[in-house]
């Protein structure tokens, strides 16, 4: 069974995408020197996040080393997704940006300070992250100022969403993958016999379970209540999420 292509357009409604929904192209060397066309890169399949950080600015750094220990490791296609820090005004240079990765131990793509992608992603929020992807569209995926730990899963899933379009992966409406009960105590239903993978992640971007569904079920009970993000596949390729409560 094949899906229209609409998980995007709900994510940006679920996951606070703000006004922009076109990602601003940039031509610019990182401050290794290599040459990056953001629009290039999306076009051939890759998933950017951009981080905007001032120096000095401790929720920066905290930022990115938790893009860089919770979401990237988790994932499906670590290959296609990049993470660049970007300092957010003009007058931070590459000697600054340098010297900010190799004090944090940072081994990602940095480059000087672009005033314009700062401005574009809403002005600077310590940091403003952004999530650019879905090849030749370059939709904004996500885009929020300032950054906490329980924002990993939905920067998780726009990331899932934009590797998914640029490849020309149809994909569930988020409304269309029906669970219940909603809040759960022990196993969750699904009504659509083609979902035969689950994949679970906690506030923090953890993956806390992965199992096949048996008979459009899912033994949820040995989770601790709170909070989850669910991803759903089929044999085919087919992806969907939702979100549910563990009771």
């Amino acid at each position: 069974m094949r899906y229209t292509y609409t998980l995007l357009t709900a994510f940006a409604l679920a996951t606070g995408l703000q006004a922009q929904t076109t990602a601003l192209d940039f031509t610019a060397d990182d401050c290794a020197g290599t040459n990056h066309n953001l629009f290039t890169e999306l076009d051939a399949g890759d998933v950017v996040i951009l981080e905007m950080v001032m120096m000095g600015c401790q929720p920066c750094v905290t930022a990115a080393n938790s893009l860089k220990n919770a979401v990237l490791p988790n994932v499906s296609d670590p290959n296609r997704v990049k993470l660049y820090s970007i300092g957010f005004t003009n007058s931070i240079n590459c000697t600054q940006m340098n010297d900010w990765k190799t004090t944090n131990s940072f081994t990602h793509t940095v480059f000087a300070g672009m005033s314009a992608q700062t401005t574009h992603y809403g002005g600077m929020g310590m940091p403003t992250i952004a999530v650019v992807g879905g090849g030749s569209a370059h939709t904004v995926l996500y885009n929020e100022q300032g950054h906490s730990a329980s924002d990993n899963p939905a920067i998780l899933a726009a990331i899932e969403a934009g590797l998914a379009a640029s490849v020309g992966i149809d994909e569930a409406n988020v409304s269309a993958v029906n669970i219940h009960p909603n809040p759960v105590v022990d196993v969750l239903h699904f009504d659509l016999a083609e979902w035969t993978q689950a994949r679970i992640l906690d506030l923090q971007g953890r993956e806390v379970l992965s199992a096949p569904l048996v008979a459009g079920k899912l033994d949820v009970s040995l989770l601790q209540p709170g909070l989850f993000v669910l991803q759903l596949s089929t044999t085919t390729g087919s992806l969907g999420t939702a979100r549910f409560e563990k009771k």
